[in-house]
């Protein structure tokens, strides 16, 4: 009786709370191009951008998936043979085109406007990705990777421990990897081209003097086009099942939205402790499972 007073009570939190926290959510942070873009293909934004993760290795997610911590490396001698690197021409003009975001580098050019009709005329640089490079192990491959790194204690041990501090264990199995094109916005564009004091060689000077100057990166120009001197990685790609606790009875999936964030911490914090874990479910607890099997 006890048992389904509590799953009625989940039920109904799952049924009123979730969805109007998930419209609370998705209302108050919708401003993000760049990320809904990447997410249409199944990657989660990396911020901010860099060159530290790698297919292979397992990580810590937060419960919101924003912020990805290391547990432990995949071996350089267990990638080389199992990754697969392709561009993605279909992705790299949408993401053109579609992925635009703020750079929060800004430049003053109201002495540039004719007539001095606004001497505050300040335009906001904004940024793309080009040149997108994905890199993909596969799952099979990436299993034989995760048994090897759960037979080391230090990287187990961690990733055990971490199952219940509010998160996920994942492993990485893609990683979008990109470069990012500097330029104002269409408007400034046009404002600044009817004027008879900038030329096109001048205003690409001037930005990429602000961007530098602004973001602390450098940049080079190809072809009369702004791009950041280094590609990073923009997006990850977990495998699709992370690893579960050995008790678990549901699986560890990385939500992609937020009604699923708030589904997973009703189904893991309220369903899942009133409930005893079925004998065939134990083997979603992959670091248990592989445990066992590597001994």
């Amino acid at each position: 009786m006890r048992t389904m007073t509590m799953l009625a009570l989940a039920a109904t939190v799952t049924t009123t709370a979730v969805p109007a926290a998930a419209y609370y959510w998705t209302t108050s942070h919708s401003e993000d191009p760049l990320g809904g873009t990447l997410r249409e293909y199944g990657f989660v934004p990396i911020r901010p951008p860099s060159n530290l993760m790698n297919v292979g290795s397992l990580y810590y997610v937060d419960s919101r998936v924003k912020d990805f911590k290391a547990i432990c490396n995949a071996e350089i001698d267990d990638l080389k043979d199992s990754v697969v690197s392709s561009r993605s021409w279909e992705m790299q003009e949408n993401l053109e085109r579609n992925g635009r975001f703020a750079t929060g580098v800004k430049v003053d050019v109201g002495w540039l406007v004719d007539g001095g009709i606004d001497k505050n005329y300040v335009v906001k640089v904004h940024s793309s990705l080009t040149d997108i490079l994905l890199e993909e192990i596969p799952l099979g491959s990436n299993w034989l990777i995760f048994a090897k790194l759960m037979e080391k204690p230090q990287c187990s041990q961690v990733a055990m421990r971490y199952l219940h501090a509010g998160g996920y264990v994942c492993q990485g199995q893609k990683i979008l990897h990109a470069t990012a094109e500097f330029k104002l916005d269409r408007d400034a564009q046009s404002k600044l081209a009817a004027s008879s004091k900038v030329t096109a060689d001048n205003l690409k000077d001037i930005v990429k003097l602000a961007v530098e100057s602004q973001s602390e990166q450098a940049v080079v120009e190809k072809d009369g086009r702004l791009f950041a001197g280094t590609a990073l990685e923009y997006g990850v790609s977990m495998n699709p099942i992370c690893l579960a606790p050995p008790d678990g009875r549901f699986e560890r999936i990385l939500p992609q939205t937020a009604w699923g964030r708030i589904a997973n911490f009703v189904l893991f914090n309220i369903v899942e402790p009133i409930l005893p874990a079925k004998p065939d479910r134990l083997e979603v607890a992959q670091g248990a499972h592989v445990a066992e099997g590597a001994k």
